[in-house]
């Protein structure tokens, strides 16, 4: 029966925000400040006076920044969503900002400067280059650069009034493109254009140097071979000059030493700024703001007493007493290389709580019997190993052998099929099955272990590293674990994109839910659909989103506007009942614990009682 109940709400379990790049501003009198951009607002400090203000986007906007850049004239640019924002920062205010309407999710992915003091700057995912004209605060779209490619993370113009944007990730690029004469060109020769990305950089001589040799995104200030781009063409140099950008991903900082100051690290998730000014010693800013905290994400049970989980973007590892009702904050330096991803997939097996994280495709061992620390000798999280062709996990589950654990998601950047992971807890050693071995050119993004120890896994057609999709339809699969391969692959639901949760029962019979928020149930002796209904009303399907009680023999399904209850008793399938709605929107799941369900709601761990 459906009920309004009311969650409970157990607080925001990591109260911070991590740095999303940053730029020092210099005005045309020398004075200089350091901007920090974050998820809703920017940080301004003073150097000099350690004076530091919080400046919130406006209209109440919280998204992603994604580059920060500083103007000759000191003015800062960044872009969140498909909001552009200029503020001055020595006035503390925003100059404008602008809601870009033309189909982008993202604008502001990189940004450049010509010498009239145009201000161009890209947008995710369909590469467009756009103008603004800070005099009279204009902005033209020149339109897309690259018909197929989504990543234009790089922007420079040089001294004839070319723009350049370094794109990725399926079929590198860069782009020449002539905001006058509208001309545009291709700098990659046809038969180098594979997966990776191009790179671009104005020097801190004016000039504007780059390549085309990196992998990936994040190694783009690693190549033999650099050129020096002018009047729409380039050539090879050996003497590129340094970058007016210092750092890496979303610790640059541009203009960064330019003046009297540099910046030397800026951890706002970890509240602090080290910076320097020439000569003197390095100086520590403590950085203070207020902050809705960081979403969560995937939540797992251990010990029957605990529910461990990381936030996103910073990922911090935390632990919530359910007896106790007490979270503690273990923060991201127990993280070795945690940076700003997440674990969005655990399993336990024995003692060992084994987590796959984003980015990187990490593996991390708890060990429940020590406690949660990072001494030099003595970690625990232990990182054990990184794994490119699961670079961001979605599922995993534990082996009924006692020792192996499966694991799948999507791949890395430009990449099209994720692999299947079968890792050895005692050994810690890993196997990645291809996806061509699996589903190719899907991903797994969900499975279930059937009693004779075969596995089930559901799969999306999704490529959020920026390739092509190449299927129609998410897939069933059956992995015969003696034989150690795929026996059978179906597509249960005919125009599904993805099979987004899954949960084997008792009888093994697959429970599914579809990224469309279709539940079906399957029956793999038939290979027929015995049930479905949809529920597309109560939003999208929560990653891992299916828990089974075990008190009673049910099933929930956790949606972004309610639980489901499926009764998983007797010989035919049952209709499933909207059994709670939620009024705190759902995002991340969840855990079953004596009655009560658990789930995260942006940065709030929610619990709601489902049974008596």
């Amino acid at each position: 029966m459906m009920t309004n109940r009311r969650a409970v709400d157990h607080g925001i379990q990591v109260n911070a925000e991590e740095s999303r790049t940053a730029a020092i501003c210099i005005n045309r009198a020398g004075e200089e400040r350091l901007v920090i951009a974050a998820k809703g607002f920017v940080l301004i400090i003073d150097p000099e006076t350690e004076e530091t203000r919080q400046l919130f986007f406006p209209e109440q906007h919280i998204d992603y920044p994604f580059a920060s850049y500083s103007s000759e004239d000191g003015l800062f640019y960044t872009g969140a969503g498909n909001m552009l924002m200029v503020i001055d920062p020595f006035k503390g205010e925003f100059f404008d900002y602008q809601w870009i309407e033309n189909g982008e999710e993202i604008v502001g992915f990189s940004f450049a400067e010509d010498c009239s003091g145009q201000i161009y700057f890209s947008s995710y995912p369909s590469c467009h280059l756009l103008q603004y004209c800070p005099k009279t605060k204009n902005i033209h779209d020149h339109g897309q650069m690259d018909k197929t490619e989504k990543y234009p993370a790089s922007t420079a113009v040089d001294r004839y009034g070319w723009v350049y944007l370094g794109i990725g990730t399926e079929r590198k690029n860069i782009v020449a493109f002539h905001p006058d004469t509208k001309e545009r060109k291709t700098l990659v020769p046809p038969t180098e254009r594979t997966r990776g990305a191009g790179y671009v950089y104005q020097g801190k001589d004016g000039n504007v140097y780059g390549h085309w040799e990196a992998s990936d995104l994040k190694d783009v200030n690693k190549s033999l071979i650099w050129y020096e781009f002018f009047a729409g063409g380039c050539s090879l140099t050996s003497h590129a000059a340094y970058s007016r950008y210092s750092g890496e991903g979303f610790n640059r900082i541009h203009r960064n030493g330019e003046g009297c100051w540099r910046g030397l690290e800026h951890r706002l998730a970890e509240g602090f700024l080290f910076i320097k000014k020439q000569q003197d010693s390095a100086k520590k800013i403590t950085l203070q703001y207020q902050s809705e905290g960081a979403a969560l994400s995937t939540l797992i049970s251990a010990d029957n007493r605990y529910i461990y989980g990381t936030s996103m973007h910073p990922m911090q590892l935390f632990r919530y007493d359910v007896t106790a009702q007490q979270a503690t904050n273990f923060g991201g330096a127990v993280l070795e290389k945690g940076g700003g991803g997440n674990i969005p997939a655990y399993a336990v097996q024995g003692t060992k709580l084994i987590g796959f994280a984003y980015a990187g495709g990490k593996i991390y061992e708890i060990n429940l019997e020590k406690p949660i620390q990072h001494l030099e000798n003595s970690r625990n999280p232990r990182l054990i190993s990184e794994h490119l062709d699961i670079h961001r996990p979605r599922c995993a589950a534990a082996h009924p052998d006692g020792s192996h654990i499966v694991w799948g998601g999507f791949p890395g950047y430009g990449m099209t099929g994720g692999g299947l992971g079968i890792y050895h807890v005692d050994s810690r050693t890993n196997t990645v099955l291809p996806h061509t071995s699996v589903v190719p050119n899907q991903s797994t993004v969900c499975l279930g272990v059937l009693r004779s120890g075969d596995i089930v896994g559901g799969t999306s057609i999704e490529t959020p590293g920026g390739a092509s999709t190449k299927e129609q339809e998410g897939k069933l699969f059956l992995f015969d674990w003696t034989k150690q391969e795929v026996s059978f692959r179906i597509s249960p639901i005919p125009g599904s994109k993805e099979i987004a949760q899954l949960f084997v029962d008792g009888r093994d019979l697959v429970h599914g839910l579809t990224i469309e928020g279709i539940y079906f149930v399957f029956d793999l002796q038939s290979r027929k659909v015995l049930f479905q209904k949809d529920f597309s009303g109560y939003g999208a399907p929560v990653r891992t989103g299916f828990v089974g009680s075990t008190e009673q023999p049910a099933l929930y399904g956790l949606l972004n506007q309610a639980i489901i209850k499926i009764e998983i008793t007797g010989p035919e399938p049952r209709e499933p009942e909207v059994h709670a709605l939620l009024a705190n929107r759902a995002t991340s799941g969840m855990v079953y614990h004596d009655g009560w369900i658990y789930y995260g709601s942006g940065s709030h761990l929610m619990s709601i009682k489902v049974e008596s």
